[in-house]
């Protein structure tokens, strides 16, 4: 159901985003302070709530008429929200450390820029913005809560995974063919977004592995630099 043109920093998106912010930093504070049990029944039923809407993607792509591919969970949001649901469930710091920079970097840039058409209630949209702030409810609820964090040597390691991940992708998308624009390397989001600045397409790739790197390293930098004042 079509309704009016999304307002990108509208008063609805400003609604959605105080939401979205308060759900966030609210349920992670909450846990920071609780015993290990509850954090670890805290941490699966957000890994499950992640998992249970991937599921619900894969129908809703059929549901609203959307290209077949995607169905297929290779988004960096998509591989986001099963890093960190499988980190929540097994604690293993590699998938805390993709999901941290690939959530932080693509489901903050997914709120703040989002890739829909239609504002509320145009059935896109509550799930959109749903899923994307489960993603980083996971992330900030394992940094604030859980207390975990990258070091310099994880922004390195996520880098080269995620060029090797690139790689794969590009090479997805073309075999996949017409409707596969997995990581956007295809061609620029269709609604307003930092790509606009980029060069057409197949070149904008040119400038997003630059740009993607230099984000992750301005992810860090509080990071870096309250490691630097607690050493002095």
């Amino acid at each position: 159901m079509d309704t009016e043109p999304f307002n990108l920093f509208g008063l609805q998106h400003l609604i959605v985003l105080f939401i979205a912010a308060s759900i966030i930093f609210g349920v992670s504070f909450f846990f920071r302070d609780k015993n290990e049990s509850k954090q670890f029944t805290a941490g699966i039923s957000i890994a499950v709530l992640l998992i249970v809407h991937q599921i619900e993607q894969i129908f809703n792509t059929f549901t609203f008429s959307l290209a077949w591919q995607e169905a297929i969970p290779l988004h960096m949001c998509d591989l986001s929200a099963f890093a960190i649901a499988y980190y929540l469930w097994k604690r293993e710091k590699v998938f805390f450390n993709c999901a941290f920079f690939w959530g932080i970097g693509g489901a903050t840039m997914a709120l703040l820029t989002p890739d829909v058409d239609f504002a509320y209630p145009n059935a896109v949209f509550l799930p959109f913005f749903y899923g994307h702030t489960l993603i980083l409810l996971g992330v900030f609820f394992s940094v604030i809560a859980l207390k975990q964090r990258p070091y310099l040597k994880d922004v390195h390691n996520v880098i080269g995974i995620s060029l090797v991940l690139m790689a794969i992708i590009f090479i997805a998308n073309f075999l996949l063919g017409d409707g596969a624009n997995f990581w956007y390397l295809n061609d620029k989001p269709d609604n307003a977004t930092i790509m606009n600045l980029f060069p057409e397409p197949p070149y904008h790739i040119l400038v997003t592995i630059p740009v993607a790197i230099a984000l992750f390293y301005i992810i860090y930098l509080p990071l870096w630099i309250r490691d630097k004042l607690s050493r002095n």
